[in-house]
Parts: structure tokens; sequence; C-alpha cells
């Protein structure tokens, strides 16, 4: 390999970073040319390295590896992405799967695949932890329920979103109104739209649903578009 490969390496974990860069560094080929604690800082060392691999944590703070991938990709960045997880949220584990990624490994055993996977990189390869593939196979029926849900929350606006929450709040129609500076009669138009949108009737089922899915509808309304 006569190309010396550039890695950004993002982790809120110092130690952890201390373990994976003391192994890059003993590989031929490789080199960390910046590190970062969060997503943010890893956008902005992106930007000034313009590195061919990134590795991600996948839950870092003010935004997730997820994200960053996203913007990588956004940006149409030729950068490669080697996801790294513990793993925590399914939901983001899920998205993060969903991408174009070229390694996706379980932090337990990432120093001892980390070799391999950059060897299938360098090969144009994916490289998917073992842990990993257990792991998704053994959640399928909770990331198929997430893909239902999710499905079904795209259909609504953002003021829908910011409304279904405060019904899981179980807040009623007259402190919504008040809340988001809106009649009364208009947010009970809206929550009429959503229970149409999600195939749902009745205010009870409106409620149940909101309050099930609490923290999912949370995470949906904060979501960023990019």
């Amino acid at each position: 390999m006569d190309k010396e490969n550039k890695i950004l390496l993002a982790d809120d974990h110092p130690l952890f970073r201390v373990g994976v860069k003391t192994l890059i560094e003993g590989l031929h080929g490789y080199r960390i040319v910046d590190e970062a604690n969060n997503g943010s800082e890893a956008i902005g060392k992106i930007e000034k390295h313009l590195p061919e691999i990134a590795i991600l944590d996948l839950d870092m703070p003010e935004k997730n590896g997820y994200e960053v991938a996203t913007y990588i990709s956004y940006n149409n960045l030729h950068i490669k992405i080697i996801f790294l997880t513990s793993h925590s949220d399914l939901s983001l584990f899920q998205e993060a799967y969903s991408t174009k990624f070229s390694g996706f490994l379980f932090k337990e055993s990432a120093l001892e695949e980390l070799e391999t996977c950059l060897k299938y990189i360098q090969r144009g390869e994916q490289y998917i932890s073992p842990l990993s593939k257990k792991f998704m196979a053994e959640k399928q029926d909770e990331i198929g329920k997430i893909k239902v849900f999710e499905d079904k929350i795209k259909k609504l606006t953002k003021t829908e979103k910011q409304i279904l929450y405060r019904i899981s709040q179980n807040k009623t129609t007259k402190e919504i109104a008040e809340e988001l500076f809106n009649s009364y009669k208009t947010i009970e138009n809206h929550r009429l739209n959503i229970c149409h949108k999600l195939n749902l009737k009745g205010t009870n089922n409106l409620l149940s649903f909101a309050i099930d899915n609490k923290q999912s509808i949370k995470k949906a309304l904060n979501k960023k578009t990019r």
C-alpha cells in the first residue's frame, strides 16, 4: 500500500480514542490526522482535513455519528465511514445500518477487528462485525416496529408532531392551544388530521398511541432533516 490514508477519529471517550490511535499508529499506510470529542467538532475537522476514512462513534454529544455520516453524504465527500457502537439506542443503530458505510464495529471487539476492517475497506469491501450481525438478527422484530412507526410519523407536519408530543405528555387541547398560540378549534382540527394520517380512530386511541411512543415522537420532532 503506497498511499497513506488519513483517518479522522471521533469518539467522546478519551481512553477509547487512545486505544484506537495506538492500534492505528502500528499499522502501515494509516495515520490519525485529528481527533474529535463530539459530532459537531468532527464535522469541522472533516472539513479541515478531508480524510479518506472517518471512524465515528455512533452515540456522541451534539451530533451523533449518524448525523455526521449524513453530513458527509449530503456534501458528496468521498470519505469511507466506520461506525463504532456500544450499543444503546436501537432506532439510531438501525438508521446508521441503513446508510452507506464501510465498516460497522461494536466497541467491545473494535480493537481486535479494526485492522481486519481496514483491510476489507482497502479492497473496496464492506466489513460488518459478527456482533453487529448477531445484534441485528436478534432485534429484527423490534426494528420492524420502528420502521412501521417511522413510516407513520413521516406523514405528519412539524406542527402535528409538536401537538402529538404534547398529547403524549397528557396535555389537553386547551393547554396545547395556549402553548402553541393557536385557537382551540385549530388544535382540534390538527388532532383530527393526525388521527386520519396515523389511521387512529378516537381520542383514546390517539392518546394511547402518543403515550406508548412518547420517546420516539420526541426523537422524530428533534430530528434534523440534514
